[in-house]
């Protein structure tokens, strides 16, 4: 095995373990070390990686944003108009409801670590503000072709994102109240229809 697959290989075991241990047993009790014993690594290779326990946790993040990217630019693909591909993304992160799994808890940790860690903290903002971007882009397109009506792009991409946020918060504390994931595709195209947006 080439010395960069190798290292990929141990960075993989390191957030896999360390996904599975914040799950468990949440971010403070979790240590570098029951991160590395269950990894199968050295200190010096976790560090040679991630400089600290907070960067870890923030590169599960990203990773986990990142596949959510994925499916939010697949549904942008194609002839659709705004409110459908809308109604594309609310189907992909209702997917998202059933296979997350462990991540859930590790949201929630994340929220909670962000008053007090300040790596965390930033990337938090970054990730509301990226998101914020990214709705507003799609309101924006959705004025452009007809199918929606928008006077404050910015405000409506406020609100949308505080919906999703919202849900996403309930369905973690209270996983088996709804279905969630059915709900937020109903909540996304009420505001779309709102909006002036065609149904889906």
């Amino acid at each position: 095995m080439k010395q960069e697959e190798r290292s990929q290989e141990t960075q993989s075991r390191i957030l896999a373990a360390a996904e599975q241990s914040f799950a468990e047993h949440g971010y403070d009790v979790t240590s570098v070390d029951s991160i590395c014993r269950a990894a199968g690594v050295s200190k010096g290779a976790f560090y040679h990686h991630f400089p600290s326990k907070g960067s870890v946790f923030v590169a599960l993040l990203n990773a986990w944003l990142t596949d959510l990217d994925r499916q939010f630019v697949a549904a942008q693909t194609g002839g659709e108009s705004v409110p459908q591909q809308v109604a594309a993304m609310a189907a992909g992160v209702n997917e998202i409801y059933h296979v997350a799994g462990t991540k859930w808890s590790i949201l929630l940790e994340f929220w909670a670590k962000s008053k007090a860690d300040p790596k965390v903290a930033h990337s938090t903002v970054d990730m509301i503000r990226r998101y914020q971007g990214f709705f507003q882009q799609v309101l924006e397109r959705g004025v452009s072709e007809g199918s929606l009506q928008v006077n404050d792009s910015n405000l409506a991409a406020t609100l949308m994102l505080s919906v999703v946020l919202g849900l996403l918060l309930q369905g973690i504390l209270d996983p088996e109240g709804q279905d969630w994931g059915t709900l937020m595709q109903r909540v996304l195209a009420m505001l779309m229809e709102s909006m002036g947006g065609r149904k889906p």
